[in-house]
């Protein structure tokens, strides 16, 4: 069967897989993986696949029916997430319009926690994949192959049945992370690595996944709240490694390799053996990868060692009472401790900020600033919690009549920048929207910092170019953005209130919730 991947336009380079979706004021654009990996899963099973990322190619809506009366698919299967739902439910509209014998399946984040408002909503699109839709996808293609497919067996999925929305039983989560292609020579096939930017690793960069699932219990936290669950799912060292040097031999642009997973080193013996094998095997390219203030010591100098050369940390904020309500399972302590051992072993860290959790206030929120200007990481972000359907983060603000809207539209501004939609006791969505712009500033702006950069830049030209590259694409949206022109949301702050000083419990996100129903502890 044909199957065509799409990862579909909207808002130009709108960065579609990363965990906060939308334009990104450094020009970040992500690889669509976890597209890649089901198209993988796809052609190693016999099928004709192929992929079309538009928002990364520049494809217009025209570009991509064009692409689709080229390739005539049997199966389409297309990521929806959140802020795009609208626009990509519609575009099932215009290709069933155009190519009615077609097959639509959506697939990711959003659609998972919403399978039955985006059915009801939009009779162009046929499937649904909840979960992790890997082999789902191969599965339904098998099934549609049939004169009269029967869908009842295939786990994960949502349809439509004479004239009614039924939902299959949940998909166990991948056991074995080896079984699964690489995603490396999907790219080389169907996408080109220049498309793609993270301004925290060198360009052009390729982004691959070691495991997925985090053993944290952040209550915002997309992927791991929604779809992989809170058990570190990894692949074999020896596999990562193996495509590595695929990497290396087959694509000599690639100038470092990305790890989007949500902890690489939630488990220390993989990790060690990862960096282990790395050293062994002379593994020329440096690596970027995601890490928890919670790895010790040793584990981060054997990462150093085999070749990290930069780390994302989600310090979220500076206050123990916020932490403790957003379930982070650190402190500030913690924090500042880690950050000196990253910078004894020279490792550079980029601090993930975010403000309007429960019990945020003006002086919780000045608090994260001042940590951040007190760890002195490489880089830094400042963003609102947003609270995605299927998270406890969306039940916990939704219950409380916390969100300022209904539209998820609006939780992008104009031109795709991130919005925030909380209305908290105190903090109204503005409030919030502009300490995060006055805290970025702050932070890069300072004269401490420039001087920083400038002697980085003369001991180590290439991240000095990496950031002067980056600096440059944040002045342009700087200058370009027209946030000011756009409508703040017309709600009062709710009144403060003595509970919102203390401990607030917050609800289980979906795949907690899966856990528990089911005992089932491989679900997460």
């Amino acid at each position: 069967m044909k199957i065509q991947f799409i990862n579909p336009p909207f808002l130009g380079r709108f960065s579609r897989a990363q965990r906060s979706p939308g334009v990104i004021k450094s020009g970040t654009m992500y690889y669509p993986y976890w597209l890649a990996f089901a198209a993988a899963v796809a052609e190693k099973q016999g099928h004709n696949i192929n992929l079309v990322d538009c928002p990364a190619s520049g494809r217009t809506e025209s570009d991509l029916i064009d692409d689709i009366f080229q390739f005539s698919p049997d199966l389409i299967v297309m990521e929806s997430v959140t802020s795009s739902w609208q626009s990509d439910i519609a575009l099932s509209e215009v290709i069933k319009r155009q190519f009615p014998n077609i097959k639509i399946c959506l697939v990711g984040t959003h659609v998972t926690a919403m399978w039955k408002e985006t059915l009801e909503s939009q009779p162009a699109v046929d499937f649904v994949a909840i979960g992790e839709y890997d082999y789902t996808i191969s599965e339904l293609a098998d099934c549609l192959q049939y004169s009269r497919p029967s869908f009842e067996k295939v786990a994960g999925l949502a349809y439509k049945s004479h004239r009614q929305i039924r939902r299959n039983n949940d998909r166990p989560l991948i056991q074995d992370m080896d079984d699964l292609p690489w995603i490396s020579p999907i790219y080389k096939k169907f996408l080109n690595p220049t498309d793609y930017y993270f301004n925290l690793s060198y360009h052009p960069m390729v982004m691959l996944i070691g495991g997925r699932g985090c053993t944290a219990m952040c209550f915002y936290c997309v992927y791991p709240q929604v779809m992989h669950g809170h058990r570190y799912r990894h692949r074999s060292p020896e596999n990562i490694i193996r495509e590595i040097l695929w990497i290396q031999q087959n694509m000599p642009e690639i100038k470092e390799i990305t790890f989007e997973d949500d902890n690489f080193a939630a488990d220390r013996k993989f990790a060690r053996e990862f960096a282990r094998l790395a050293k062994e095997n002379s593994i020329k390219l440096p690596f970027f990868a995601n890490l928890r203030t919670t790895v010790d010591f040793e584990t981060l100098k054997s990462l150093r060692e085999a070749g990290l050369r930069n780390t994302a940390v989600g310090f979220e904020s500076g206050d123990n009472r916020i932490l403790k309500n957003m379930r982070k399972g650190q402190d500030t302590v913690r924090q500042i401790e880690f950050v000196e051992n990253a910078h004894k072993l020279g490792l550079l860290v980029h601090g993930c900020f975010m403000v309007g959790f429960p019990g945020e206030t003006r002086e919780t929120m000045r608090k994260t600033l001042d940590l951040a200007f007190k760890v002195k990481p490489d880089s830094a972000q400042f963003y609102p919690v947003m609270p995605y359907p299927g998270t406890g983060a969306y039940s916990y603000y939704s219950k409380q009549g916390y969100m300022a809207t209904g539209n998820f539209r609006d939780w992008l501004t104009v031109e795709g920048g991130h919005r925030c939609v909380l209305n908290l006791p105190g903090l109204t969505a503005e409030n919030i929207e502009k300490f995060c712009e006055k805290a970025f500033r702050a932070f890069h702006f300072r004269p401490r910092y420039l001087l920083y950069k400038l002697l980085q830049a003369i001991k180590n030209p290439r991240e000095g170019w990496r950031s002067l590259n980056a600096g440059l694409k944040y002045l342009f949206y700087l200058f370009t953005n027209r946030r000011k022109k756009q409508q703040p949301f017309a709600v009062q702050a709710p009144p403060m209130c003595d509970e919102w000083l203390g401990h607030i419990p917050v609800p289980m996100g979906r795949m907690e919730k899966r856990q528990k129903a089911k005992g089932d502890h491989n679900s997460g």
